[in-house]
Parts: structure tokens; sequence; C-alpha cells
């Protein structure tokens, strides 16, 4: 692992597109070397040239895959068929899937197992809708990982292994987002110990011990608020994360993929939040 790799998932950045110089810029200078684009932005010709400019990567794209507890959404065929297109088009490295968020899951974040869950039949249709856009993205040269995701209906180390279990190991890794694991009750050195050689992507992201304790006693009514209003999520660092303990155990599994920075949301000044995260990211890669 080393600084070359760390990339940042930009959402407590405010984007412009009459700004995307600036933009740009101020995540380069910060020295991320890559950063998860949307649909908009990877459809913007201008965008994707002044990403070559500041000489950023695609490390990564999103995709959101809508699903009720019987099974995928109709919208998800064409979305994920869209997401794809676009990301061979401008040579995106990482497919991130993720099952989108529900109102009801919201709602007992950290306690994933008071809420409905997905049936066997909707597992099923998951992965098999997974596996065969992983496929596509691979003869495109891409590489495809799944994201555990608290407030969805796969949050929980039960409900990640239950799908990974579906996935073709060869088409799919797991994309560890250490923040949300912990949110979902997982230790997230223990995860890269269980999945070992299968995560291939890590979104890096702390979490405020205090807040998750006033979430996961109903102080806090839903993973929404807890984000948005309390701020959940903190600067890599400063929360209750164990990132040196981290950075040794994806050490311990020649880990050589992308390290995506991530805060859902921030304090002002919200961007210099990123500044933190990456000194700190650096500094625990020794």
């Amino acid at each position: 692992m080393n600084s070359s790799q760390i990339g940042i998932v930009p959402l407590n950045w405010r984007y412009d597109a009459s700004r995307m110089g600036e933009y740009l810029s101020g995540i380069a200078k910060y020295g991320f070397k890559g950063i998860q684009i949307s649909m908009d932005q990877g459809n913007s010709p201008e965008f994707v040239q002044s990403m070559k400019d500041h000489s950023l990567k695609f490390a990564e794209i999103y995709v959101a895959v809508h699903m009720t507890t019987d099974g995928i959404e109709a919208i998800s065929e064409l979305e994920t068929a869209e997401t794809i297109a676009l990301a061979a088009r401008v040579a995106v490295e990482m497919i991130v899937f993720a099952v989108d968020g529900t109102a009801e899951r919201d709602l007992c974040a950290t306690r994933a197992e008071t809420g409905p869950q997905l049936t066997e039949t909707a597992y099923s249709q998951l992965a098999e809708h997974i596996n065969r856009f992983a496929k596509i993205a691979q003869s495109h040269g891409m590489k495809s990982s799944f994201h555990p995701h608290a407030a969805t209906f796969i949050e929980t180390f039960a409900e990640t292994e239950k799908l990974m279990n579906l996935l073709d190991p060869e088409l799919v890794g797991v994309c560890l987002d250490v923040g949300h694991w912990i949110v979902g009750g997982g230790d997230p050195i223990e995860a890269i110990q269980h999945f070992g050689e299968r995560i291939t992507h890590v979104h890096i992201k702390d979490v405020a011990g205090e807040v998750l304790t006033k979430l996961a006693s109903g102080e806090i009514a839903s993973m929404h608020d807890s984000v948005m209003d309390e701020k959940l999520f903190v600067p890599a660092g400063t929360g209750v994360l164990d990132l040196h303990g981290v950075m040794d155990a994806l050490r311990a599994i020649n880990f050589t993929g992308w390290l995506m920075s991530e805060q859902d949301s921030a304090w002002a000044p919200s961007e210099a939040a990123s500044g933190i995260s990456f000194v700190n990211i650096l500094a625990a890669l020794g």
C-alpha cells in the first residue's frame, strides 16, 4: 500500500459544475489520486478532461441496486446497465455495487435484525444481477466489488456473508467500508481477517462514538438524522476506528487496492475534513 492509491469519495465537498477546475484542483492539492465519479460527471466531456488535467484517476463509480424485500425493482436493470456503459467509456477502475437504502432500514440502522429482511428469492436476484453486470464490467477491464452499507438490506456480517457466498469470487470482491461496518455492529479488522484477499476495495470512514451510541439506543431516530444532523462520520483517525490496526490488517493480506477516504457529511469548513483524513491515512500507512 502507498499514497498513490489514496482516493476520495467527495460527499462532503460542494460540487458546482461552474467551479469544476477549482473543485478538482482542491482534491488534488490535498494529495488524493482518484475519486468516485457520478453519472453527471462522467457524462461531461469537460469534467473528464479536467480530471486528466489534474492527473486524477477514475477510481470508482457507485451502483445502488433498488430492492424490496421480495426482489429487485425493475428500474435497477436500466440504471445498472447505463452506469456500467458510462464507466467503460471513461475507464473507471472499480464498480462498487450496493443495495440502495430504504426508509424501514434507515430507522433500524445498528439494529438490523429488528427490521425487514430480504427473502431467499431476493438474495438470488441480487446475486444474479451483480454477477451478470460484473462479468460485463470485467469484459471492459474493470473490477467489481460489493459494499455492505448501513440502513440497507445488506448491513451486517451475516447479511454480507450470505450474499458474498452467492457472488462469483472471480468477479466480485468486497468493498469494505470500515465506517458502515462499525455501524452494522462489526469489527473492521476481524472483517479483513475473515474475508482476506476477497477484499479488493476499501472506504476509509471513521465514526463518532457518542453519536453511534445515540443511534443504537434510539435517541437519534434514524441513520439519516445521525449522518446529516449529528455528523455520525468524522475525519479518519478522529473517531472510534482503529485506523492503524486496519492498515496493519490490510498489509497482512497484501492489499493493493484503493483506499477511498469518505465522509458523508462534515461540519464546516467541510472540505477541510478531507485534509485531516488524508494526513491521518498517510500516517497510518507508515
